[in-house]
């Protein structure tokens, strides 16, 4: 009788230590991870913290037109309205409770400037406060490894969900990213949570696990506005999926109870979403447009500087070398580059800098084989919680590919837990296949 409960207790343990192995991997390299100015700029935004939370000065959020405010108001308007609010207000909140003042919070990086000029005119954060809002960030991170481990877990059993994790905490990109004081800890973390709460909707239909779904949709989305393609994937998989269940049958009322919930879900997302954005208040309608035509001009001025895409097969080519090849891209201008070689050969002489497991053409072909066998196994297990996958993994990849305009690394880290949970599950797969095999010749042999 207690053999059973023993086993689960053991598994469970093994499940923990793993995931703690990953967790302190992750930890490990987060202070030598090379800089990147926009960390400046990010805690340079968490100073909206203490203007809404410490001097209570909500209204001084609120969005003007541009020509009534100081070119240092207008920018900040602008981070506010291109960036995510979430990991600037946790930036905040801990520099406020390690001590820190509103004017102890550095000035934004400045571009156009070079790394001492930034540095001797307070663009730089110091060490302590920067090492705290990455481990802030590094910590969302490792929680999002957790949730991918769930996920992969429903989907394809414990040897997917090690694979899955393994793949996605030893990614090269994600470590970068992930353990940086930027905004992809959070959009990591919370997209993968909508992911999951939408998961557990089509498991059990509670409505806390509606609620749930609101609630990490609003955060996801308040994290980095690229959240969006995932809360379209998985509000409309759920739809679609309800659609198809109770189609044979037809029963309105049902299928109306059950997207009403999901409506209510919706609502209370979008409701998250403006209570974490002060600058959206007075007029949220317009605000869409604004942000819109903002980020437009954003992209435009990029490509512009930077150079993007020639063509869709340069685009296509990218996009192959982003998500299957992976080398490191430690900052997406080459000039910058030129400020932190020391910091780079550091970290890639660190046991912490990750491994691409596609890493070569070689390495890459073996990847694509293994997706699109997971993606067939996926497929043939005909479930609402692999269709689901399915409806999220195909907008990710599409939008990635055809809506990213220039080649830099980070635009591309909401595709790799998509990828890495489809080569997972596919590799689980032919192990268990070929499993039987193995073992049915070994007694052959001895026989």
């Amino acid at each position: 009788m207690l053999t059973k409960p023993t086993a689960s207790r053991s598994s469970r343990w093994l499940d923990a230590v793993w995931l703690i192995v990953l967790a302190v991997y992750i930890l490990a390299g987060v202070r030598l991870v090379p800089f990147h100015g926009d960390e400046s700029t990010l805690l340079y935004m968490s100073r909206d913290f203490y203007t809404q939370f410490v001097d209570g000065d909500f209204a001084a959020l609120d969005y003007r037109a541009w020509f009534l405010l100081d070119p240092e108001a207008a920018s900040q308007q602008q981070l506010r309205l291109l960036n995510g609010t979430v990991t600037k207000s946790l930036y905040g909140l801990v520099a406020h409770l390690s001590g820190y003042e509103i004017d102890d919070i550095n000035n934004q990086w400045v571009w156009g400037a070079d790394w001492d000029w930034n540095r001797d005119n307070g663009h730089m954060p110091t060490d302590d406060l920067l090492l705290r809002a990455r481990l802030v960030s590094a910590l969302m991170l490792v929680g999002s490894v957790l949730v991918l481990y769930a996920i992969a877990y429903q989907i394809g059993g414990r040897l997917t969900a090690v694979l899955a994790s393994a793949y996605y905490a030893l990614n090269p990109a994600i470590l970068i990213n992930g353990r940086r004081a930027m905004m992809e800890g959070s959009l990591l973390l919370f997209s993968l949570l909508v992911v999951w709460a939408g998961l557990l909707v089509l498991r059990d239909r509670r409505p806390w696990q509606y609620g749930l779904l609101g609630l990490v949709s609003g955060l996801a989305l308040a994290s980095k506005h690229t959240a969006a393609v995932t809360l379209v994937a998985i509000f409309g998989g759920i739809a679609l999926i309800d659609l198809w269940q109770l189609w044979p049958e037809f029963r309105p009322a049902h299928l109306i109870r059950r997207w009403g919930a999901l409506l209510a879900a919706g609502l209370l997302a979008l409701a998250v979403f403006l209570a974490l954005n002060p600058a959206w208040w007075s007029d949220p309608l317009g605000r869409i447009n604004t942000v819109l035509d903002e980020r437009v001009r954003l992209l435009t001025g990029q490509i512009a500087a930077f150079g993007g895409y020639s063509d869709a097969t340069d685009q296509l080519a990218g996009f192959l070398r982003q998500t299957l090849i992976v080398t490191p891209m430690y900052s997406e201008v080459d000039f910058f580059l030129a400020y932190i070689p020391d910091q780079i050969a550091t970290y890639e002489a660190s046991p912490w800098r990750g491994v691409s497991l596609g890493g070569s053409l070689p390495g890459a072909a073996i990847m694509v084989g293994l997706m699109l066998f997971g993606s067939a196994a996926l497929w043939r297990q005909r479930s609402k919680s692999a269709a689901l996958i399915g409806f999220w993994a195909v907008p990710t990849l599409l939008f990635v590919w055809l809506a990213t305009p220039l080649e830099w690394q980070r635009y591309y880290l909401i595709a790799y837990p998509v990828l890495g949970l489809l080569a997972a599950f596919g590799l689980a797969h032919l192990l268990h296949s070929l499993m039987p095999r193995v073992m049915q010749r070994r007694g052959a042999a001895r026989s």
